[in-house]
C-alpha cells in the first residue's frame, strides 16, 4: 500500500483559503468606504471604480482610496483623449474630425487639473483637490455635446458616461477626507 504525502496539497489549500479571506477583508473595507459616500452614490459605482486598480485591495485609509480613484480617472481621461486623437487623425477632413478635436482639446484642458489635484491631495489640501477634480469633470459632457451638436454618433458615449460617474465618485471619495 502506497503512502500519500498530503502536506503539500494541504498547505496549498490553506494558502488559497487565506488568500480568499485576505481579498474578502480588503473588499469589505472598499465596500465600507464606498457605502459612506457623501452624495449617496450607489456603492457599486465606487466599488467598480476602485476594483480597477489592484492597489485598492491593499489600501487602509480613505485617503489612499481617494488617491487611487483619482489616478484611475486620470489614466482613463488620458486613454480617452488618446483614442479620440487617433480618431481625428484617421478621419482627417471628415465631419467626425471636428468633434473629436474638440474632445481632445477639453480632455487636454482637464488632464493638468487632475494631475495637479493628485499633487494637492498628497498635501492634504482636500478642498483644493476637490475643486480641480470638479472642474475637470466637465470634459466628458462637453465631449458628448460636440458629437450631438454635429449630429454624429459619439464613439465614446458610454466611456464619457462612465468617466463622468467615476469623476463624481472620486469627488465623493475626496469629500470623505474632510471629516
Amino acid at each position: 500500500m502506497a503512502v500519500v504525502d498530503l502536506r503539500l496539497p494541504t498547505a496549498l489549500l490553506l494558502l488559497l483559503l487565506s488568500a480568499v479571506q485576505y481579498s474578502s477583508a480588503d473588499l469589505n473595507f472598499i465596500y465600507a468606504v464606498c457605502s459612506d459616500l457623501p452624495l449617496h452614490h450607489e456603492p457599486d459605482a465606487c466599488v467598480r471604480l476602485l476594483k480597477l486598480d489592484q492597489r485598492s485591495y491593499n489600501a487602509t485609509t480613505q485617503e489612499e482610496l481617494s488617491s487611487i480613484a483619482l489616478d484611475i480617472v486620470s489614466k482613463n481621461y488620458t486613454r480617452t483623449r488618446d483614442f479620440l486623437h487617433e480618431m481625428a487623425i484617421q478621419h482627417h477632413g471628415e465631419p467626425i474630425q471636428i468633434p473629436c478635436d474638440k474632445c481632445v482639446y477639453y480632455y487636454n484642458v482637464s488632464l493638468p487639473k487632475l494631475y495637479n489635484a493628485q499633487a494637492i491631495l498628497e498635501k492634504k489640501a482636500y478642498h483644493d483637490a476637490l475643486l480641480l477634480v470638479h472642474q475637470a469633470a466637465d470634459a466628458p459632457s462637453i465631449c458628448d455635446s460636440g458629437f450631438s451638436d454635429a449630429d454624429i454618433p459619439s464613439p465614446v458615449q458610454q466611456t464619457d458616461a462612465d468617466l463622468l460617474v467615476d469623476s463624481q465618485v472620486t469627488q465623493d471619495l475626496i469629500r470623505l477626507n474632510f471629516s
